[in-house]
C-alpha cells in the first residue's frame, strides 16, 4: 500500500491531538473526583509511592525482602479496594480514573514495533475519504444507489444483448474489482457515450477502495494535463502542481476521467503517455473513462498510447440512453 505522506502525517497528528485530549479529560476527571472525595487523592499518592517503597524495603532489609514486599502488596490491595468503594459512592466505576490508552495495541504511540498501528491506519482512511469527498460525491454515489432501471431491457442486435444486461455485468465487474482491489489490480477502461454511468461507477469504486485504506488519485484528463503544463512551463503554482503529479504517479489507484476531451497537442499526448506508461511499468492500477470508442483511440492519440489502452486495460462498454437527459426530463 502506497501511503500519501501528507495524509499519513496528518493521521499521526490526529492521534497526538486525541491523546492530548484524553490526557486533558483524565486530568479534569481527577480534579473533579479529588474535590469531591479528598481521600481518593491521598490514596492515589500512596499508591504511586508503592514501587519506591518496595525498592527501599528490599535495600533496607539486607536480606530477603519478601516479607516487606508482601506487606506492601497487601497494603496496596487494601487501598485499591477502599478507592473503588469511594468511587462507587460517587456513582463512578472502579476504573474511572484509570489512565488507559486510547489504543491498547500501541499504547497511543502509533507504532507496533516498526509498523504503523491500526489506530493510525483508521485515521488515515478517514482523512483519505475526506480528501476524496472534495473531488468526488462519494457520500451520494455508491453501488447500492446505482440504478439499472435506467437502462433499456430490449435486446440491441448490434450488441447481442440488452443495455440493462450489459450494465448489470459492468456493475458486477466493478463491485468485484472494488472488493478484491490490491495495489496490483488490473486496469479498467470505461468507454461509451456521455451520461451512461462511467463517472458514477468510478466514484463507487473509489469510495469502497478508499474505505479500505488504499490511496486514490482522481482527476479529469484536462486537469492532469494542466498540472504537467504548470510543472514544465512554470505558469502557476509549481509546488502544488508537483504535489498533485506525485499523487497521480504514486497513488494505489489513479482514476482519469473524461479522457479524450483534452486538447490533442504533442505535449498532451506525451504527458499522458508518460503517466500511463510509468504506472504500467510500476504495476500501479488505473481506471480511465472516455467517450471514445477503442477504434477511435488511434485517431486521438499516438499508436503507443492507443496500444497501451487497448492492450493493458480491460474494456467495459457502457451503453444505453443518456441518464442525465432522462433525469432532466423527469424534473
Amino acid at each position: 500500500m502506497a501511503y500519501d505522506r501528507k495524509i499519513l502525517a496528518a493521521a499521526r497528528r490526529a492521534l497526538e491531538r486525541d491523546r492530548a485530549a484524553r490526557a486533558e479529560e483524565m486530568e479534569a476527571r481527577r480534579r473533579d473526583v479529588y474535590a469531591r472525595a479528598p481521600r481518593i487523592r491521598a490514596i492515589d499518592r500512596e499508591l504511586s509511592s508503592t514501587a519506591a517503597a518496595v525498592l527501599k524495603a528490599a535495600l533496607e532489609s539486607g536480606g530477603d525482602p519478601e516479607a516487606a514486599i508482601t506487606q506492601l502488596r497487601d497494603r496496596n490491595l487494601s487501598l485499591q479496594e477502599e478507592r473503588a468503594s469511594l468511587l462507587g459512592q460517587l456513582g463512578l466505576p472502579a476504573d474511572y480514573l484509570a489512565d488507559k490508552p486510547l489504543c491498547p495495541k500501541c499504547g497511543d504511540t502509533g507504532y507496533q514495533g516498526s509498523a504503523t498501528c491500526d489506530c493510525v491506519k483508521e485515521r488515515y482512511t478517514m482523512l483519505l475519504k475526506e480528501q476524496l469527498s472534495t473531488v468526488l460525491p462519494i457520500q451520494d454515489q455508491n453501488f447500492d444507489k446505482f440504478r439499472l432501471d435506467y437502462y433499456p431491457t430490449r435486446v440491441d442486435s448490434r450488441l447481442g444483448d440488452s443495455p440493462r444486461e450489459i450494465m448489470a455485468d459492468n456493475l458486477y465487474e466493478c463491485r468485484t474489482y472494488a472488493k478484491e482491489f490490491t495495489p496490483h489490480a488490473p486496469n479498467l477502461l470505461f468507454y461509451g457515450s456521455t451520461g451512461l454511468g462511467k463517472t458514477f461507477l468510478s466514484t463507487c469504486i473509489a469510495e469502497e477502495v478508499s474505505a479500505r485504506g488504499f490511496s486514490i488519485a482522481y482527476d479529469t484528463a484536462i486537469n492532469i494535463i494542466a498540472t504537467y503544463e504548470t510543472i514544465k512551463f512554470g505558469n502557476g503554482d509549481g509546488e502544488a502542481a508537483a504535489e498533485r503529479a506525485a499523487r497521480y504517479e504514486r497513488a494505489d489507484l489513479l482514476i482519469i476521467d473524461d479522457m479524450g476531451t483534452e486538447m490533442g497537442t504533442a505535449f498532451t499526448v506525451s504527458a499522458l503517455y508518460n503517466l500511463i506508461n510509468s504506472r504500467l511499468m510500476a504495476k500501479r492500477p488505473m481506471i480511465i473513462n472516455t467517450n471514445l470508442l477503442p477504434e477511435q483511440l488511434s485517431d486521438k492519440y499516438s499508436p503507443a498510447v492507443a496500444s497501451r489502452l487497448r492492450g493493458e486495460f480491460k474494456p467495459l462498454h457502457f451503453v444505453g440512453d443518456d441518464i442525465r437527459l432522462m433525469k432532466k426530463k423527469q424534473r
